[in-house]
């Protein structure tokens, strides 16, 4: 009995900790009385319970608006700082990682394709799929933009064993037979490498190019 009280007054604490109201009377109620921003918030709470030196954040602002994308955000930053913990984020959202990472690794089919300080990917991109995710965002200075540049294709299955290659060649307008058998890791700068074949000298152009839309006819 001793121990179920000091759990639960440490679920209150933790849910008082991240933003929800009446804690003391929400920590008895149900996931559907809970909105998504709320339900987040609880998830985050459970998370800080055994205060982590890791918390994995997995797509935190998905399915939610703007407003309370916002605010969860900065309760994982003011939550990090409070509790010295190091935050894995996983999220498709370049805008996210933008604001909230100070390293970056671009992952496709589980593999590394690009990885180095935020600044350097955010700024100078190596890999034509994080040329791909970078042509996702839309534009922020009020310019008006008739297509992004999507990426061509579908991610690859989980059940294609041809592995033996880089795995996004497939939906690269830029693969060449030189992306086969699977291209290494390769260090440009301290910190910032990627494993694309392309040449360096030639990078610029063709992320220009990648980040042209494509006229597509349906």
């Amino acid at each position: 009995p001793g121990k179920k009280k000091e759990a639960k007054a440490r679920a209150i604490e933790l849910l008082d900790r991240v933003g929800i109201p009446d804690p003391d009377k929400r920590a008895d109620e149900f996931p559907h009385q809970f909105s998504g921003g709320m339900r987040q918030r609880v998830m985050i709470a459970m998370a800080l319970m055994n205060t982590p030196k890791v918390l994995i954040a997995d797509e935190p602002t998905t399915a939610l608006d703007v407003t309370i994308q916002a605010q969860i955000l900065e309760l994982l930053q003011n939550l990090q700082t409070e509790f010295g913990s190091s935050i894995v984020l996983i999220t498709h959202d370049m805008g996210v990682v933008s604001q909230m990472s100070d390293r970056v690794m671009v992952m496709y089919g589980g593999r590394l394709a690009e990885s180095g300080p935020r600044r350097d990917v955010m700024r100078d991109p190596l890999h034509p799929y994080t040329w791909g995710l970078m042509g996702s965002i839309p534009p922020t200075d009020g310019s008006r933009t008739p297509r992004l540049a999507a990426i061509p294709g579908a991610p690859i299955s989980p059940n294609d064993t041809d592995r033996d290659r880089c795995l996004f060649s497939p939906r690269c307008r830029f693969a060449t037979d030189a992306c086969r058998p699977t291209p290494p890791l390769v260090m440009h700068k301290p910190g910032h490498m990627d494993s694309c074949v392309l040449p360096l000298a030639e990078r610029a152009e063709r992320r220009i190019e990648a980040l042209t839309p494509v006229e597509v006819t349906l």
